[in-house]
């Protein structure tokens, strides 16, 4: 089982209900790299976490209670 980056819980694919499962280490290490998109083995969407639905798509997610610059 492959846990989620962002909460823990099983990493299943949103759009196909598949638990992700890393083919090669690399797949497994860029889970925690948040600047590389990844996307479902099965169904070729960008994976996003089933559970928190946070997508696994390379962009950076703010800290929760991060303030912007201008505050």
């Amino acid at each position: 089982m492959t846990a989620c980056a962002f909460c823990e819980r099983p990493l299943v694919c949103d759009s196909c209900q598949t638990e992700y499962s890393p083919r090669t280490e690399d797949e497994y290490g860029a889970l925690s790299w948040a600047e590389q998109a990844i996307t479902c083995s099965h169904c070729g969407q960008v994976l996003t976490c089933h559970w928190c639905k946070t997508p696994y798509d390379g962009q950076l997610q703010p800290e929760s209670g991060e303030r912007s610059a201008s505050t």
